[in-house]
């Protein structure tokens, strides 16, 4: 049997993940910096979570020790507050994590990455993104670096020390639970409060989370060997008339207007008009997309309407 060690396990796609490896019958080792929110936790995961915080040296290595995983999921990260400690922390967490990766011979290390790190990449030809197009430098963004600095890591110990190091870079996640964008908004709306929903970029390539946890399990446990890293969208976009429509359709009696990103002017750029290449996931571990929008907001709109009287905002 597995053993998977989850940081950030608390979190959005942490919790997600979790939930479904403990579905599957393996050992999970869950640890986060914080308690799971009250959304999160009506997901009904059973395993406890280790509170701990990945950066501490001492108190990770001596987890590892004692619990001897054989896999690393590593979802950990700062809240996106733009500044230079979201960089300390990621490089810390990964130094951790990976250290203790080679010293204890851990099978593999999935690192839950971002399509964010392509930045502005304009494709004049209007071609998919691929995992070795050129990651595009400019000097914003924190999150957007951290990631590119634990990817870079994550392949260097990989180059380095042999370890198996593998990055999924996701585009817009959506689901139950997130405190964010439009499942906060559905919220929002559900509780009768203003509801103005709205996608990441003006045409999205966004992914439910229950795919992003199909993926994350078939990169744990696929057993030959993989590539560096992997991007996890749709083979399809939206615009937001689609999401308008799907939201009518699940939600038929619910006041809303779409709305706009908060930081639209800085996130608009990225990819716009070049959605991801999915192609190398569905090839080397067999995943592809099966929750398009349509369904990804009615599956949504069943939950927050089954857990409406324990929402909380």
């Amino acid at each position: 049997m597995a053993s998977i060690l989850i940081t950030g396990a608390n979190g959005f796609i942490g919790s997600h993940c979790t939930k479904l490896i403990e579905s599957l019958g393996h050992n999970v080792v869950p640890m986060d910096v914080v308690a799971r929110a009250p959304d999160l936790s009506l997901l009904g995961i059973n395993t406890p979570s280790h509170i701990m915080n990945v950066t501490d040296t001492n108190m990770f290595r001596a987890l590892c020790e004692k619990e001897r995983p054989t896999h690393i999921f590593h979802a950990a990260h700062p809240p996106r507050d733009e500044t230079p400690t979201v960089l300390n922390y990621c490089y810390h967490a990964m130094t951790n994590i990976l250290e203790a990766a080679k010293d204890l011979k851990i099978q593999r290390v999935v690192y839950s990455s971002s399509a964010s790190i392509y930045g502005q990449l304009t494709k004049p030809d209007g071609s998919l993104v691929k995992e070795d197009d050129a990651v595009m430098i400019y000097p914003t963004y924190f999150y957007r670096a951290a990631k590119t600095v634990s990817e870079w890591m994550g392949n260097f110990y990989q180059e380095k020390h042999g370890v198996d190091f593998v990055a999924l870079r996701y585009s817009s996640v959506y689901g139950p639970g997130l405190y964010r964008s439009i499942p906060l908004e559905l919220k929002k709306g559900i509780l009768g409060q203003a509801c103005r929903p709205f996608l990441t970029r003006p045409v999205d390539d966004l992914i439910y989370v229950d795919d992003v946890a199909d993926a994350v399990r078939r990169a744990l446990f696929t057993e030959k060997p993989l590539s560096r890293a992997y991007n996890i969208g749709l083979d399809k976009t939206y615009v937001s008339e689609d999401l308008k429509r799907a939201i009518q359709k699940a939600l038929p009696d619910l006041k809303f207007e779409i709305g706009q990103h908060p930081n639209a002017a800085e996130v608009a750029p990225h990819r716009l008009r070049n959605p991801l290449d999915i192609s190398l996931a569905k090839k080397e571990f067999s995943w592809a997309p099966k929750i398009y929008l349509e369904e990804g907001i009615a599956r949504l709109a069943q939950w927050l309407q089954k857990h409406r009287a324990s929402l909380r905002l």
